[in-house]
């Protein structure tokens, strides 16, 4: 059976319907601020765990090596929230960091992250 029949409302009507009646929490919420404080404090805590910004040290995503740099971009890959990261920093202007796992040097998105110094005589000179 396709999913487009299942999802069919006069489908629907047909299905008997399973279970002692409608559905109701297990816990009752506890309408009072202090108590929703507490939940969204918890879950902020819980989705932090998450986010690798979150979990490892914040100084890697400002750091001034390539390879510190190359290792905050490979952390921002695994993270749920990638893409509104980097939509973000890019509206702002993020002047540095790494930020939604792309590098931004002076408000831009660049490639790569080169270190502070001249170049190796061994990297090629982009021209």
């Amino acid at each position: 059976m396709r999913l487009a029949q299942l999802l069919d409302e006069r489908l629907l009507d047909t299905i008997p319907q399973g279970g002692s009646g409608p559905w109701t929490p297990h816990q009752p919420i506890d309408p009072s601020p202090a108590a929703a404080a507490a939940q969204v404090a918890e879950l902020d805590q819980q989705f932090s765990a998450l986010l690798p910004c979150r979990t490892n040290d914040p100084e890697l995503w400002f750091a001034e090596h390539t390879a510190q740099v190359e290792q905050a971009k490979a952390l921002c890959r695994s993270c749920p929230l990638q893409a509104g990261c980097l939509a973000g920093a890019l509206d702002r202007q993020e002047p540095w960091g790494v930020w939604g796992g792309e590098v931004f040097v002076d408000g831009k998105v660049v490639a790569r992250k080169r270190g502070r110094g001249r170049p190796r005589k061994s990297e090629t000179a982009a021209a």
